[in-house]
């Protein structure tokens, strides 16, 4: 298990390297000049006919004016001090910005990831069982085309029924100004009821029918018909020989699931007018705010390496024929 592990890790660091590189070249590769942003078109052209110098030492104070190999070892460095610099768009530093906006995000993303994979998980499970009954016919179809339809236009869509229409929630932002205390706690829960009803339908839509398919699969296997010709219970062949195998490939995409808690929302944020991870990257990424996008980058990598990562050992801890196939690899 422990050379499992390492192996697993050692893979790990190598594609973090990996995705640092890659992002830094997509970042600096992205057209438009960053200048640009940090002081308004208008100022640009200004500075550029009228204080070239003043412009000069803005590129020089960002550093933007250095060769690409030395903005890659300065990025390399600031990785390993935890300095990311300071953001084009609002000058302050970007861990602030980042932490500001993960807290938003993570209200949103953690109910998501928890009440989404337990009741798609559950949910699965009665329509895998039972294939062809009246709980599937209805569930399944439905989830399916949840599954289908773009977030964007399904964002839209209940924002124009639930917000615009019927006025029952706000149409966007987090929270309704000049309030305080409990009223705010009331306001954020209701500024989010929409964002978050869309994100867990989506994450249930796509567990449900990952949980289906390894139940209905598992189902039909020769050891699942000799356990119920022995005359085992339904509800004992059920929860200790097809969920003991149906878990092994949910328990993957339920751990993989972390890894996007902090920008698996993005489209949705937008929408909104969500102040989270997901705008802050749609931001950085407009704007070519190089610290703000390339951090947002690099921590999104992490989480999902390191979801990946805990998957492989949860995976392996459950099934030892996982342990003895990556150490012959």
């Amino acid at each position: 298990m422990a050379r499992h592990i390492l192996k697993r890790l050692l893979i790990a660091l190598l594609t973090i390297y990996i995705i640092i590189t890659l992002s830094f070249i997509l970042v600096h590769i992205m057209p438009g000049d960053p200048v640009i942003h940090l002081v308004g078109q208008e100022e640009y052209y200004y500075l550029l006919d009228n204080d070239p110098a003043a412009l000069e030492q803005m590129i020089e104070k960002f550093g933007l004016n250095d060769s690409l190999p030395v903005q890659y070892v300065r990025y390399l460095k600031s990785i390993v001090t935890l300095d990311f610099g300071v953001s084009y768009a609002n000058q302050q530093p970007v861990l602030d910005n980042v932490v500001r906006a993960s807290g938003w995000t993570l209200l949103l993303s953690v109910p998501t990831w928890i009440f989404g994979g337990i009741i798609g998980a559950i949910l699965g499970v009665i329509a895998g069982w039972r294939p062809g009954k009246l709980f599937d016919k209805i569930t399944t179809p439905f989830f399916l085309v949840v599954n289908t339809i773009p977030s964007n236009c399904l964002c839209l869509i209940l924002l124009i029924i639930f917000a615009y229409k019927l006025k029952f929630f706000p149409i966007n932002g987090m929270v309704s100004p000049g309030v305080a205390g409990m009223e705010r706690m009331l306001s954020i829960l209701n500024h989010m009821f929409l964002p978050l009803m869309i994100l867990v339908l989506f994450r249930i839509s796509g567990d449900f029918m990952l949980m289906k398919s390894a139940v209905s699969q598992i189902r039909g296997e020769e050891y699942i018909i000799t356990a119920q010709s022995k005359g085992l219970t339904e509800k004992k062949v059920l929860f200790v020989h097809v969920l003991k195998n149906a878990m092994l490939p949910y328990l993957t995409s339920f751990c993989m699931q972390f890894g996007g808690l902090l920008s698996g929302s993005m489209i949705v944020e937008v929408v909104f007018g969500w102040k989270g991870m997901g705008t802050l990257m749609y931001n950085a990424v407009s704007t070519r705010d190089f610290p703000t996008a390339q951090f947002c980058f690099l921590l999104s990598a992490v989480l999902v390496v390191f979801s990946n990562l805990m998957s492989d050992i949860i995976n392996a801890a459950v099934d030892p024929r996982l342990r003895e196939e990556g150490v012959n690899e």
